[in-house]
């Protein structure tokens, strides 16, 4: 496997990130409520002994600068084991949409609930639970793409 692929897979996580990142931040000036990311956040300061903003303030710059470098770390780190498990060959829609899934169900299912960073997410809305599986689906396929264009030069 080139180091071209694990950088385009990388950068495709990032980008991916980058964008959901920017959906995330939109929704909380919109709404006016903290983003899932940031109750994620604070549940961990909290499980850490650290203190954390009420619910329902908005994060600060500090804020969002952990939170959001927390999250573009979490999207490399994909990216980069996307790149370990998929073949130099492996097309981009089915692989990527699988591996957008597979992580999905490991960060919502199975790692925030059993960390207590969240809820589990079968006690989730529906619409939610759709929105986060095609979020996570676009993910995997925009990471994937990543390491497909490059693994062609």
């Amino acid at each position: 496997m080139s180091g071209a692929r694990w950088a385009g897979a990388v950068t495709g996580g990032l980008v991916a990130g980058l964008a959901i990142t920017a959906m995330l931040m939109a929704g909380e000036r919109r709404s006016g409520k903290p983003s899932e990311l940031a109750d994620l956040e604070r549940a961990a300061a909290t499980r850490l002994g650290m203190a954390a903003p009420t619910a329902d303030t908005l994060p600060d710059t500090r804020e969002q600068l952990v939170i959001q470098g927390g999250h573009l770390l979490l999207s490399a780190v994909a990216g980069a084991a996307y790149a370990a498990t998929s073949d130099d060959d492996a097309a981009v829609a089915l692989p990527g949409a699988a591996f957008g899934v597979a992580f999905y169900a490991a960060m919502h299912w199975i790692a925030g609930p059993l960390l207590g960073l969240k809820r589990p997410e079968w006690r989730s809305e529906p619409a939610t639970i759709a929105m986060h599986a095609v979020n996570h689906v676009v993910f995997g396929v925009v990471t994937a793409a990543g390491a497909r264009l490059t693994s062609r030069r």
